[in-house]
């Protein structure tokens, strides 16, 4: 190979005898898959920071080895013959970058990379996890999953948001020792410190938070270790509150819908950045959310049947549109201030996806008032630079080789981010075939399951009434008992019919156990099966939902939904018992599902440690 390249590539060869050319698609020859050299040839390329109009990029080892402007690579190319790809009418852009991800398992991680997403920076997760995942990528290149940033686990005080999700965390009071804290997250594996201050009257809900004066001392202590704090600041004044305690950026924009015309200027003399995280705020308000996605025809492809569920979802606690254009307008703020702007997402949160949902993050910040150039960099150089995001974000020669070709230009049209062609993480082509045929496979049996019959269970709809002395149903597989045992728990339960039920009917099923800390998880109680088998579909969407009388112990309990649709996520809604029965009806809208694919309805005990005594009875499809 001689040291200096030049490409000429007219129809499908170029220097011929030496190298393979191949004109980019969704699939490709396998000696894309590997880490072998390659060229992007006569392409558009955005390094990060600026476009380079027609240049061509060397990829050797997993790094990029030579950014060329003008038609062809120069310089040292050397070593084995590359494969070339041509690159002409197409984008090359950087792994993009999700500012603000929840990661709730390491497969999140490779969900995002078909959608372009090599690196996803998550503001909350269990700690255990974040660990194996760092272990993991310490040992060398992961091309199979995108790079992980995160703080582990958030700080907040005993019933405070981020204590609703079910992890077992460590929360602070007043007799904390801030610094002590803090040092254990950094123990932990945190790579920044996460504050939560919001006290939920922003979406009418009551918690309690932190304090002013405490986010102010995990400001301190995270910097006197040389760490990042990022607050979830829920109005406009706690984040100004925040900023003037000297917090390093923002996890969103305010959900208050008040305004300061003095909001950007103060974030940028502090030098702060903004994540503003548009798609969430959207949701909250009651707004489409990512319901475009799903109709889009470029991601349409790669989106199966619980991605679809989940962006269509909304919150029930919504803010409303006037809340959503002061967050516009504080953006527009923002940007005319310099202050460094980031996108994230808030995944998987309702209304949002892994990945796809930072294409309609993009979009969002162009259309509030960002140049499509801006918002490319808001999802590249500038995550990367405000966290410390070595070697990503840039094409630029030694960097990894975390690249996305999309067809189109971004650069103008932003939504041109959406067509990508291949994506490489680590230098390693991401073979999407297998995830596709995947999703097509799950839509398929989707679109099956919606065309079975409804269930014929009569015009009450009664599953169990208990009346004869007996456990059973008068259809599907039966009542059984289920706990956290399943992810490692040790929660406890037994089933037992008892004497006595619901409107002075003769019997109710009683149902005790204890719910033990330890798992991620935790649930203690009773599953019914609708369908033929254990956890087989069952179409009852010719009822609305379902009802049942209870009583019991004094505590919180959850109905849980599974269903395919869900992704086999069940969906809950808690409800409070007393001593004396009451009925409680719920709705297959409750759940976001429709009821044409349901699996097994949960009863029984949820997340709260302790005892406890449930009694059901008179459960039945309303």
């Amino acid at each position: 190979m001689p040291s200096k390249l030049k490409l000429k590539t007219i129809g499908v060869i170029a220097a011929a005898g030496t190298m393979a050319v191949f004109s980019p698609g969704l699939s490709g020859p396998s000696g894309l898959n590997d880490m072998g050299p390659f060229i992007i040839a006569n392409v558009r390329i955005f390094d990060g920071e600026n476009v380079i109009p027609l240049g061509s990029v060397y990829v050797v080892n997993g790094r990029v080895k030579i950014v060329d402007s003008g038609e062809g690579v120069s310089g040292g190319v050397g070593g084995s013959p590359p494969l070339v790809i041509d690159g002409r009418g197409r984008t090359l852009l950087p792994g993009l970058i999700d500012a603000h991800v929840h990661t709730v398992n390491a497969e999140a991680l490779k969900q995002g990379l078909f959608f372009g997403v090599t690196t996803m920076v998550d503001m909350f997760m269990d700690a255990a996890i974040m660990r194996g995942v760092k272990d993991a990528q310490a040992k060398g290149p992961m091309p199979d999953r995108a790079f992980l940033v995160s703080p582990g686990t958030l700080l907040t005080v005993p019933g405070g948001h981020g204590t609703q999700f079910g992890l077992p965390i460590p929360t602070i009071t007043a007799q904390t020792d801030l610094q002590k804290f803090v040092d254990d997250r950094i123990a932990e594996g945190s790579d920044f410190i996460k504050i939560i201050q919001d006290d939920g009257a922003s979406y009418h809900l009551s918690m309690p938070t932190l304090t002013n004066a405490q986010v102010a001392g995990i400001i301190a202590a995270a910097h006197k270790r040389g760490k990042l704090a990022v607050i979830h600041a829920a109005t406009l004044k706690n984040c100004e509150d925040a900023l003037n305690a000297g917090v390093d950026g923002l996890a969103h924009l305010y959900f208050d819908g008040a305004s300061d015309p003095d909001f950007g200027n103060l974030a940028a003399r502090r030098k702060a950045f903004v994540i503003p995280t548009l798609s969430i705020l959207r949701v909250a308000a009651g707004l489409d959310g990512g319901k475009d996605l799903i109709v889009d025809a470029s991601l349409a492809p790669l989106l199966g049947p619980a991605e679809r569920q989940n962006l269509g979802r909304t919150f029930s606690s919504a803010t409303n549109a006037a809340a959503y254009a002061a967050d516009e307008n504080a953006l527009r703020q923002l940007r005319k201030a310099n202050v460094r702007i980031l996108a994230g997402t808030d995944a998987p949160n309702p209304g949002t996806w892994f990945g796809v949902s930072l294409h309609g993050e993009l979009e969002l910040l162009v259309k509030a008032g960002l140049t499509p150039l801006e918002a490319l960099r808001a999802a590249t150089s500038v995550p990367a630079d405000m966290f410390g995001v070595r070697e990503r974000g840039r094409i630029r020669p030694g960097y990894r080789a975390d690249l996305v070709l999309v067809n189109g230009d971004p650069t103008t049209d932003i939504d041109a981010t959406r067509r990508i062609e291949i994506v490489w993480k680590d230098g390693v082509r991401v073979d999407r075939d297998p995830y596709l045929a995947s999703v097509a496979t799950a839509r398929d049996q989707a679109e099956k399951i919606k065309a079975m019959p409804a269930l014929e269970y009569g015009e009450s709809g009664l599953i169990s009434d208990f009346e004869n002395g007996k456990i059973e149903t008068r259809f599907g597989a039966g009542w059984m008992t289920s706990t956290d045992t399943l992810y490692g728990g040790k929660s406890k339960v037994e089933m037992a019919w008892a004497e006595g039920g619901a409107e002075n009917s003769k019997g109710a099923l009683k149902v005790t156990g204890e719910i033990v800390p330890g798992a991620q998880f935790r649930w203690s109680g009773v599953l019914f099966s609708p369908g033929a088998a254990f956890m087989s579909p069952a179409n009852l969407s010719a009822k609305k939902g379902i009802s049942f009388w209870a009583k019991g112990e004094l505590r919180t309990y959850a109905v849980e939904i599974f269903a395919q649709s869900l992704g086999y996520i069940p969906a809950a809604k808690t409800f409070r018992v007393t001593p004396d029965w009451k009925e409680y009806e719920f709705t297959w809208k409750d759940f976001n599902v429709s009821g044409t694919d349901i699996m097994a309805i949960f009863i029984g005990a949820y997340q709260d440690p302790g005892t406890f005594a449930l009694f059901i009875d008179n459960i039945r499809l309303k």
